[in-house]
């Protein structure tokens, strides 16, 4: 009987799978393989879907192709865009006031949010301030830039800039501030400086949420330099759509659209991969 038991419990044993750590991991490198193409079928599927009713409702007449163009026409314009000297030239004059109001509004905001988390009486003297600030419409602010700074990198960086700025002092505030309670008081009981709990504890902790809005400030940041452009400048893309909107060129237009887009697609690739780094070092 006890030969019989041991020879069931082999069985048993042997019918199992061999379920290791190997095995788990290839079951989770599946599955997100598995989710990755479902995410591409969908994007490809929605994209398909909005080119074929654009073609649709142009070709059987119910929207009136001189007003949106068809999907074949901006694609030649676009590609006749890229071979274009000039466009390279307004793409980089674009990207360069971006960037610069980017990094300088990112920097100041992230350190005003610092600070005005850290000294509570001094953001709650600034509050009013800044609302007024950061409530002014950013149209209105570039021809007041152009007066100051002319026609060229000045007024869109700057644009670019007081949109950023707001962005990432906003986050970092609110990172800062909806750390546990509980964790400050544990450090405090630790013996822990403000310097050791600002550097070990709260920065770790709050960078998932900074660098997230630094993906929304590069969205914005391409925004407000083509704001700025559209009002006056002398190279941009949004000098360039005023251009072509101006003279009726509607595929162009669109074109032109779908440059700034995939700018602002590269920019916040380029931050979101820095947003995975950032997550796996803070776990």
């Amino acid at each position: 009987m006890a030969a019989i038991a041991k020879a069931d419990t082999l069985v048993v044993t042997e019918g199992t799978p061999d379920y290791n750590d190997n095995t788990i991991l290839t079951e989770r490198r599946q599955a997100r393989i598995r989710q990755e193409l479902s995410v591409w079928a969908l994007r490809i599927g929605a994209l398909a879907v909005f080119v074929f009713s654009w073609s649709f409702v142009t070709g059987q007449g119910l929207v009136d192709a001189t007003l949106v163009s068809t999907p074949g026409d901006v694609g030649t314009s676009f590609i006749k865009q890229l071979g274009d000297g000039t466009f390279w030239v307004d793409v980089a004059a674009t990207f360069s006031g971006a960037m610069a109001g980017l990094v300088s509004g990112a920097i100041l905001g992230i350190l005003a949010g610092v600070v005005f988390t850290r000294i509570e009486v001094l953001h709650v003297a600034a509050r009013p301030f800044l609302t007024l600030m950061n409530s002014l419409p950013r149209p209105a602010l570039a021809p007041i830039f152009i007066l100051w700074f002319g026609l060229g990198f000045g007024p869109k960086a700057l644009v670019a800039f007081s949109v950023v700025f707001f962005v990432l002092m906003t986050s970092t505030m609110g990172a800062l501030q909806g750390i546990d309670h509980d964790i400050k008081q544990l450090t405090k009981s630790l013996g822990m400086t403000r310097r050791q709990r600002f550097f070990k504890i709260e920065l770790p902790s709050a960078l998932p949420s900074i660098v997230g809005g630094l993906r929304l400030g590069a969205v914005y940041s391409v925004l407000g330099a083509v704001v700025s452009e559209m009002v006056g400048a002398y190279t941009g893309l949004g000098q360039r759509l005023v251009v072509v909107t101006n003279n009726f060129q509607v595929s162009e237009t669109f074109a032109i659209l779908l440059a700034m887009g995939l700018l602002s697609m590269i920019l916040d690739l380029s931050i979101s991969g820095l947003q995975k780094l950032v997550t796996k070092w803070t776990r």
